[in-house]
């Protein structure tokens, strides 16, 4: 057993995983996030027309299939591992309170153009010093599909 008394975290648990999620096939992956300036025109006031969403870019991070045994008929899960270096850059961004603040306002994760619903989300930590987001994913039943613009 360690004596972790007189140990200080540091930057090394957070360099690490930034670089074990670039070299494990990293990606950029989005969240689907509500407009940051509320929509002024009258039909989106009343609902008429539906608000825009904005996509904002989190990497590195790595998109897997979650290897448990799926039903039949139920839609498939996934996993999304965020560096939590662009995490907190995301929440300073926004100017959020806390990560869980960020992933509770997001519609969905977008990877390679396809939405994914956010079902849970957990941390790994060392020292008390969050290094890495994990988000358990499943498809979207409406199979959005983000357009490419030609």
């Amino acid at each position: 057993m360690a004596d972790t008394s007189t140990q200080t975290f540091n930057s090394h648990a957070l360099r690490m995983a930034n670089a074990l999620l670039r070299a494990n096939g990293g990606t950029t992956a989005s969240l689907q996030m509500p407009p940051a300036t509320p929509v002024s025109t009258d039909p989106a006031q009343l609902g008429i027309t539906a608000p825009g969403f904005e996509l904002l870019p989190l990497a590195p991070a790595v998109f897997r299939r979650v290897r448990a045994t799926v039903a039949e008929g139920q839609p498939a899960k996934y996993e999304l591992l965020v560096s939590a270096v662009a995490v907190q850059a995301a929440i300073s961004q926004l100017q959020l309170s806390s990560a869980d603040t960020l992933f509770a306002m997001a519609a969905g994760a977008v990877i390679d153009g396809k939405l994914f619903l956010i079902e849970e989300t957990s941390i790994s930590e060392t020292l008390g010093q969050v290094y890495m987001y994990r988000l358990l994913l499943r498809e979207s039943a409406s199979g959005w599909q983000l357009q490419s613009a030609s």
